[in-house]
């Protein structure tokens, strides 16, 4: 598989020679994973950098009791993994395909090299890296701090395109409910009535996977826990 052009536009390479790009591809894996299919397991000793090419995956962690809380998803372009490749040899998390997915194994002494000779992927770790400090800092925030509603409507407002704040806009979530719900800290059927009264007080509505914002303020309020 050629994928050099898919990840022309990854920001983990950006400013990285096209050079540079090709090496790490040529010492690199590339493996698929079907829906459901673990990648990597929180105690899996593995000392690689991932890259998701195509498709979804999600990081979650799960309690002794079979709870499970849901970190962040992936899509095509998001780097994981950064711990095992510069510093410890144990994920600190479980990742799995939502959706059939290919993933870049670069070995984690590969990335070493490399950057070492191209310090722009040391900067763009740095930026990625921070923005998920921040995207985890905001999860924490909203899972101790708001109910449920307020959790969806800070979840959707991330979501919601900024350029005209109001018009009403719909967004299309590429996750079932129940996975949803797994990001939000409760139970699918939580959720199922957080949108049905969301639905009834006029703010959204829904389709399928498909929710329209219908007063961008009142969810924008419900999201501040006003």
């Amino acid at each position: 598989m050629d994928i050099s052009g898919q990840i022309k536009g990854i920001v983990l390479f950006q400013g990285v020679s096209q050079e540079k790009i090709k090496f790490l591809i040529s010492q690199s894996m590339i493996r698929k994973f079907k829906p459901g299919e673990m990648v990597i397991g929180e105690d899996d000793s593995i000392r690689s950098f991932y890259v998701v090419i195509s498709g979804q995956l999600k990081l979650y962690r799960s309690s002794v009791d079979g709870k499970e809380q849901t970190l962040q998803l992936l899509g095509p372009g998001d780097p994981f993994g950064l711990c095992t490749a510069f510093a410890t040899n144990a994920f600190p998390a479980n990742a799995m395909a939502i959706v059939e997915s290919t993933v870049l194994l670069i070995p984690g002494t590969v990335m070493e090299e490399t950057a070492r000779q191209e310090p722009a992927i040391l900067f763009n770790i740095i930026q990625i890296l921070s923005q998920r400090l921040k995207d985890s800092m905001e999860l924490i925030e909203s899972l101790a701090l708001k109910e449920i509603p307020g959790r969806l409507a800070s979840f959707l407002c991330h979501l919601l395109p900024k350029e005209d704040e109001s018009k009403k806009a719909s967004v299309e979530l590429t996750i079932s409910q129940r996975e949803l719900s797994k990001i939000l800290g409760a139970t699918p059927e939580a959720l199922s009535r957080a949108l049905r009264k969301m639905a009834n007080d006029g703010i959204l509505s829904t389709a399928g996977r498909v929710i329209t914002v219908l007063n961008r303020q009142a969810l924008a309020q419900l999201a501040e826990g006003e």
